[in-house]
């Protein structure tokens, strides 16, 4: 077979050979998905950083103007603290929700191009992500409800804290059987409801091993946010809530493939798969 040279820098040399994804398409242990999550970081970090910085642009863009007009119009006839109670502090707190679907949603976008190794633009993960995030913010909402809810029932109902305490376990058992859910919703272009039951699937027979990776994702992310934090300043609160918020989701991504090449051998149509597909 003849070989094909490549003139680069003033001498021959032989095509690169393509890039491989941040893990082999085989059922991997959970060091291998962490291991993964910090790779596909390294690799797209930044054009996942700039994705969420430029939806959440765009989405503040729009709150502010939403709760500035609104803010103006109800000075009109109450006192402005009140105003800012009722209009800024919603307005931020949907900000906030926004933002955390939109960096599942992008981490559910970048999936496919980072477990094959392709290269991904911050606007086509930005372009595939937007369409989903209300279904990501969605599941996200349900499993939360779904976890915390019968505990938030019982104080709400004036229980004393240590008569909640028997719920804790069902609450942490809930949110790792549906931690796959926004992943699910992203990827799959799957509805809230059916998320949550898609999870559920994948979950059963690996809820220790999925608290055994989601776990050390959330703690590697809180300390590096908070090493961030201390060490570079104002940068460091820019990069901290985005590392927050993204690196436990590409964790959590990785652990859904690893789930669907153990259960449904995923390979093969996995690398024929869009960006983000339709609804199954």
């Amino acid at each position: 077979m003849a070989q094909h040279w490549t003139h680069q820098g003033g001498g021959w040399l032989p095509p690169r050979a393509p890039r491989q994804g941040v893990i082999p398409l085989r059922p991997l242990a959970a060091r291998e998905i962490l291991g993964g999550a910090l790779t596909a970081l390294g690799r797209y970090g930044a054009r996942l950083l700039g994705a969420l910085l430029l939806g959440q642009l765009g989405g503040l863009l729009l709150i502010t103007a939403v709760a500035g007009a609104a803010t103006l119009a109800s000075l009109t006839r109450t006192a402005g603290s009140r105003a800012f109670v009722y209009v800024l502090v919603p307005a931020a707190a949907l900000f906030l929700l926004f933002s955390w679907a939109l960096a599942g949603a992008l981490a559910a976008a970048l999936l496919r191009p980072a477990v094959l190794g392709r290269p991904v633009a911050a606007r086509e993960l930005l372009r595939a992500a937007l369409p989903r995030t209300p279904a990501v913010l969605g599941a996200r909402l349900l499993a939360l409800l779904a976890a915390t809810g019968p505990g938030a029932a019982g104080f709400a109902a004036g229980l004393p804290p240590t008569a909640l305490l028997p719920l804790a376990p069902v609450a942490l058992w809930l949110s790792v059987l549906f931690a796959l859910a926004p992943t699910a919703a992203g990827y799959e272009g799957l509805g809230p409801v059916a998320a949550l039951r898609r999870s559920a699937r994948l979950v059963r027979g690996a809820w220790w091993r999925t608290l055994a990776v989601t776990a050390p994702a959330g703690a590697l992310a809180l300390g590096a946010s908070y090493a961030l934090q201390q060490s570079f300043g104002a940068f460091g609160l820019l990069l901290a809530p985005a590392l927050l918020l993204t690196f436990p989701q590409l964790a959590v991504g990785l652990l859904y493939a690893d789930r669907r090449l153990r259960r449904e051998q995923l390979a093969g149509p996995f690398t024929a798969q869009p960006l983000i597909t339709g609804s199954a």
